[in-house]
């Protein structure tokens, strides 16, 4: 991870978002580079707002960085700050004025077209100084390799556990399901989730969970320091890991969420 990029605007959404990006630039020993988008490079307004998030950061950030100031378009201006060997951290939301920076639209923006991972720190995380574990979501695919890969080196550096987690569903057959099909597709989901772990040599506790993955991996965020997806996964039954599911847990997981970048 060459620099920790996050977008500031002084909400207090990209606040908690800054301070988790300077936690996260402290782990790699990584740059941290603050980053705020206004519309308007001329105004007396502007000026004064640019001083005033300037001092917000840094009361933030102690001098471990300077914030660096764009114009334009809120999302634009973030994505086009950002290299493949980036992390770019968001807020869920931010303010609803000056270019909307932190919106959930701009959030949302970043997350499909930003040519680095992102990770988006939600309203409410659950951060304190004592770590508890990460979690990568496995589903089978490429994509989510990777994201286990990236997880294993997200936990080695907190020193905490990684949690391998697989959800296995069957939505067409619903309250009709019975015990020894529930048994067969747990085992199917374990005979996965073990193959996954062999292949990738990472050693994680694993757990496979019967449940939509949206529901599964939000519920397990709420204990997790960080929950590592990919940005896509597979469109089968198994069905782990979709763009949707992904967007889903960034929004809605109660702890900081990273969405990994594609792979080729």
């Amino acid at each position: 991870m060459e620099r920790v990029i996050a977008g500031f605007d002084g909400s207090p959404g990209s606040v908690r978002a800054l301070g988790w990006a300077l936690g996260q630039a402290r782990l790699h020993r990584a740059e941290l580079q603050p980053r705020t988008i206004l519309p308007d490079r001329t105004s007396a307004t502007g000026e004064k707002t640019e001083e005033g998030l300037r001092r917000a950061a840094g009361d933030i950030t102690r001098g471990y960085a300077e914030p660096r100031f764009g114009h334009g378009g809120a999302a634009a201006g973030l994505i086009a700050a950002c290299s493949p060997g980036d992390l770019l951290v968001v807020g869920s939301r931010g303010h609803n004025r000056l270019a909307g920076l932190l919106l959930g639209s701009v959030s949302k923006a970043c997350l499909y077209q930003a040519p680095c991972p992102v990770t988006v720190v939600p309203d409410l995380p659950r951060l304190s100084d004592s770590h508890s574990h990460v979690i990568a979501a496995v589903d089978g695919s490429e994509h989510a390799r990777h994201a286990l890969r990236v997880a294993a080196e997200e936990a080695a550096l907190r020193g905490v556990d990684l949690h391998a987690v697989h959800a296995v569903h069957w939505d067409s057959v619903g309250v009709e399901l019975v015990k020894p099909d529930t048994d067969r597709l747990m085992e199917w989901g374990e005979r996965t989730l073990d193959r996954e772990l062999a292949e990738t040599g990472v050693k994680a506790r694993p757990l496979v969970v019967q449940g939509h993955p949206t529901d599964v991996l939000t519920r397990l965020g709420a204990e997790a320091d960080l929950l590592v997806l990919g940005s896509h996964g597979r469109s089968r039954l198994e069905g782990v890991l979709l763009g949707s599911t992904s967007e889903y847990c960034a929004q809605h997981a109660p702890c900081p969420v990273m969405i990994t970048r594609d792979v080729t």
